[in-house]
């Protein structure tokens, strides 16, 4: 079931700056990344090759990434979410789960 991005969107400008605590998914892989929300953008892809999905959000601060070698700066201080043709979403005050056809993410409040 396809769902506006809005919604998405929405969850994380109430928690512009704020520590969030990301965990992606992908194909067996579990990636770990910590991110100060400065801002978010929704971009849309025009790419004739079908590498970049149509729409991505682009969450944009200070952050790190886990690594094997440990903690690594986020690159470009931007993390990016593709949105799928299909996803899902589900919010509460606390944490954002999101579903796509290439993995799921979990966010969550960093509580001081």
């Amino acid at each position: 079931m396809t769902q506006s991005p809005e919604k998405i969107r929405s969850w994380l400008d109430a928690h512009r700056d704020e520590e969030l605590r990301i965990w992606k998914l992908e194909d067996g892989q579990e990636n770990r990344a910590r991110i100060h929300l400065e801002d978010v953008q929704l971009v849309q892809h025009h790419d004739t090759d079908d590498y970049l999905s149509d729409q991505a959000l682009l969450l944009k601060g200070r952050g790190t990434v886990e690594t094997p070698a440990g903690e690594a700066l986020l690159p470009g201080q931007t993390f990016e979410i593709s949105l799928t043709d299909q996803w899902f979403s589900a919010a509460d005050e606390h944490s954002l789960q999101l579903s796509t056809e290439r993995g799921s993410y979990r966010i969550e409040r960093v509580e001081r």
